[in-house]
């Protein structure tokens, strides 16, 4: 993840993975997660964690993109400094 960035969104539609997995499958997969937003880098020779992990990286990686593009266009507008007129 970004520099002192401290939250990530997770979609509630995953639990519709979760759900047909077995509990402890379900825990190493949000383990998976936490690990790898904390730059960790995680590795598994599991492949179910794998497939299931993968999607989720792919939008955790649209997500920072989003939220980088985001911050640069705020921290351009502040550099403005809330003149008038200005676009």
């Amino acid at each position: 993840m970004a520099d002192n960035k401290k939250s990530f969104l997770l979609y509630c539609d995953l639990i519709h993975t979760a759900k047909k997995m077995k509990k402890e499958d379900a825990g190493e997969l949000l383990l998976h997660i936490l690990q790898y937003v904390n730059d960790e880098d995680p590795q598994t020779e599991d492949l179910l964690l794998q497939i299931c992990f993968e999607p989720i990286k792919q939008q955790l990686k649209r997500d920072l993109k989003v939220w980088v593009d985001f911050r640069e266009k705020q921290r351009l507008n502040g550099l403005k400094g809330g003149r008038k007129g200005v676009t």
